[in-house]
């Protein structure tokens, strides 16, 4: 028998002992250990606390969803649903766990929240008709991991309907893939660069990137491009730009030089000079803080920090600060709150740096 962590047994005793203790930051640093380093024994273990107070715990689900497997979704499933609609004070992010988890019984009840009734907006976070935004990104976010073979033609039909429209189901172009034509491709790209809205395009950016190598260029070239401002953190488009860049195997390295090679070729340019170090610097924030994506073909990066901090932040020689900070310095004023948000995410990296050097 497999022994849980030692961070999920503080867990487990914290909530059984104290409760009131258990903070969200606290909890979620304790998390991000077991999500790393656990094994399906700490999901087993940590899934009679989360069924206990749904509600209350939404922040085990991605334990659930990592270590998990097909039988503890189905438990996820009917302790969380009633009569294919989640209870009153489940989190919507059940639907993207048992998704994730290939339960393939909850393919028709995952689309069930996904073609609701929208109103004018559904990227606000408010219900409308019988389906919530958030519980439609994340029923979403679960078929990705689902054949749908019998959703084909829904789904196809869904993506029309809704295609060229500035508001829509945030995260319904994520499944463009799950149609089978590989021209939603094109289509995808088209939409975001025209008639969507910035505060809905995160599931087509992520869509594009899952259309693999045949979307890398495009993809690398919609990241620079201010039209979808990809290094949003407000809309959440940062993040899925991130996982696109995981799902598709752009790395860091690679959209470093892109970034040189673009403030060489623009120097007259200050405001395409901001919003490529903006976008490079979101992505770099993403990649320190390690947020679980919850999406299967995003594959963990292969570069350490502490290889990324010597390629970014030291300098070449010791007579001109080539490094991101020093091109930086160049392209924007002084008081850009721009510089401050690199010096932080510097200091981050540092330190994720030194803890990889710790011993085990």
């Amino acid at each position: 028998m497999v022994a849980v962590l030692r961070a999920t047994r503080k867990l487990l005793d914290r909530y059984a002992d104290d409760p009131a203790k258990v903070t969200g930051t606290w909890e979620s640093r304790v998390v991000a250990v077991v999500l790393r380093h656990g094994s399906r024994a700490d999901a087993e273990a940590l899934l009679p606390l989360f069924v206990d107070d749904p509600g209350a715990r939404e922040g085990l689900l991605p334990v659930l969803a990592r270590h998990g497997d097909r039988t503890l979704a189905a438990r996820l499933l009917e302790a969380g649903t009633e009569s294919g609609r989640l209870i009153e004070g489940v989190p919507a992010e059940l639907l993207h766990t048992v998704g994730y988890l290939g339960y393939e019984p909850a393919e028709r009840m995952l689309w069930e929240h996904v073609e609701g009734t929208y109103e004018e907006d559904p990227c606000d976070e408010v219900s409308y008709g019988e389906v919530s935004y958030g519980e439609a990104m994340s029923a979403c976010l679960g078929l990705l991991h689902l054949p749908c073979q019998g959703l084909r033609t829904g789904i196809a039909a869904a993506l029309e309907r809704h295609r060229g429209s500035p508001f829509f189901p945030e995260f319904l172009p994520a499944l463009a893939t799950k149609t089978g034509d590989p021209a939603w491709l094109g289509k995808l790209l088209e939409w975001g660069a025209g008639g969507a809205s910035t505060d809905c395009n995160g599931g087509l950016i992520l869509g594009i990137a899952l259309h693999g190598g045949a979307a890398r260029a495009e993809f690398t070239r919609l990241l620079w491009d201010p039209r979808w401002e990809a290094h949003g953190g407000g809309t959440g488009a940062d993040r899925w730009a991130y996982a696109g860049t995981r799902v598709l195997g752009v790395g860091l390295p690679e959209l470093y030089a892109a970034l040189r090679a673009r403030l060489r070729m623009r120097p007259g340019s200050p405001e395409a000079a901001r919003h490529a170090l903006a976008v490079f610097t979101a992505l770099l924030r993403l990649r320190v803080a390690r947020p679980w994506l919850g999406v299967r073909l995003a594959a963990e990066p292969q570069d350490t920090c502490e290889a990324l901090y010597d390629l970014l932040f030291e300098w070449s020689s010791p007579d001109e600060d080539d490094s991101l900070t020093g091109l930086a310095l160049r392209a924007l004023t002084a008081d850009d709150p721009l510089l401050a948000s690199l010096y932080d995410v510097a200091r981050r990296l540092d330190t994720e740096a030194r803890h990889e050097l710790d011993p085990v």
